[in-house]
């Protein structure tokens, strides 16, 4: 039998050697005591046996947090979530014994965290790739029916007054409690009305539209809008939009850039039409400094759950729930305070803001108003 270490140890090299290549004809042999483990890519399946069982705990941190894109910390911590939130043995029906609960979550991340087809996570995990969807689709259903409403919620009116102030602390700008704007996430053709999801930059793609803390968790997530969809009407079209004034406790306000329509509690830059004064340039600057928040959070999930770079699935539904699961547990691992250097990347599918806007037009009297005594105040 193979010495779980040295497996583990030869998968840790193939894998380092794997992400620094870019032949795909490349194959990869690693001698072992035991004989020899022979990968080639791609046409050439090898079933890895008892990988989470036995593989896995070999890794170091480092590996493991690299593949599964989280702490060991975090993962239990997760595994006792879900565990929690439902009898997984009740759903057993005979046959097979019930995959574990903690090697469900191993494949649901594999998933999430990189490109690998179904067939490949399964030859990984040594199951069915039925099995695979499977997994997915019950840590998935778990998380958004027992962990979302938990885990991604507006902030209470005693959270409110601590996020203005730590905002406050950047710069001075007063009353946020959060930023928002809205982001692509890439999917294959949908079979129904595919023209609409035909954006601008050249892909097909659904919406996200989400506001963030200081500390990049994210608070609201609307997701399932067309890509040609402008982000004013993602926003009008939003839960948030009719009850934005009463969110944010009618003091206190979130912050957008200047493809959202300026509100009491969604403040906009000015319009740069070439003729700002220093008052306007300097709050345009201020605001800028606040709202980057939001682009560093929609890098920071999609850099974590590299899934969310391409979604391989025409269906809608599909998509939109692996888009907020996702969301949910980017919120878990920033409360976990998991290292985040690691994953921040640039989020390269932020809307077009150089299109046209269409209505957007800056007459909400108490909004503009209460831009230009923040914009007096600040020095």
């Amino acid at each position: 039998m193979a010495d779980p270490v040295e497996t583990a140890a030869a998968l840790v090299i193939i894998e380092e050697l794997f992400d620094s290549s870019d032949d795909e004809d490349s194959s990869v042999t690693v001698p072992l005591h035991f004989g020899v483990i022979a990968l080639s890519m791609p046409d050439e399946r090898a079933k890895i046996r008892r990988y989470a069982e036995e593989v896995i705990p070999m890794y170091t941190d480092e590996v493991f947090r690299r593949l599964f894109r989280m702490s060991r910390d975090t993962f239990s911590v997760l595994v006792d979530f879900i565990t929690e939130c439902l009898d997984w043995q009740r759903h057993h029906t005979g046959g097979y014994d019930p995959i574990p609960v903690d090697k469900q979550l191993y494949v649901t991340l594999w998933y999430l965290g990189g490109t690998d087809t179904i067939n490949k996570i399964a030859d990984r995990f040594g199951i069915g790739e039925a099995s695979v969807i499977e997994c997915r689709k019950r840590i998935i259903k778990t998380i958004l029916n027992h962990l979302k409403s938990r885990f991604i919620k507006w902030p209470s009116p005693g959270e409110m007054a601590e996020e203005a102030d730590v905002f406050s602390q950047r710069n001075g700008f007063p009353g946020i409690i959060g930023a928002l704007d809205g982001t692509h996430i890439h999917i294959s053709k949908p079979k129904d009305h595919p023209q609409s999801y035909f954006n601008r930059k050249g892909y097909y793609s659904i919406q996200m539209q989400a506001v963030c803390r200081h500390d990049m968790r994210l608070t609201h997530v609307f997701v399932g809008y067309p890509g040609s969809c402008h982000d004013a009407r993602v926003l009008k079209n939003s839960d948030i939009w009719n009850n934005g004034l009463q969110l944010c406790n009618n003091t206190y306000c979130i912050l957008a850039d200047g493809a959202y329509p300026i509100r009491r509690w969604l403040l906009t830059p000015y319009r740069d039409n070439g003729h700002l004064g220093n008052r306007e340039r300097r709050y345009n600057h201020y605001h800028s400094s606040c709202r980057v928040v939001i682009e560093r959070s929609f890098g920071l999930l999609k850099g974590r759950f590299r899934r969310l770079q391409n979604l391989q699935t025409s269906s809608i539904k599909t998509a939109c729930q692996i888009i907020m699961a996702s969301s949910v547990l980017h919120n878990i691992c920033i409360l976990q305070k998991d290292e985040v250097s690691d994953f921040l990347e640039e989020d390269g599918d932020q809307p077009n803001h150089h299109q046209p806007v269409p209505n957007i037009v800056e007459n909400d009297a108490e909004g503009v108003l209460k831009r230009n005594i923040i914009a007096n105040r600040l020095v």
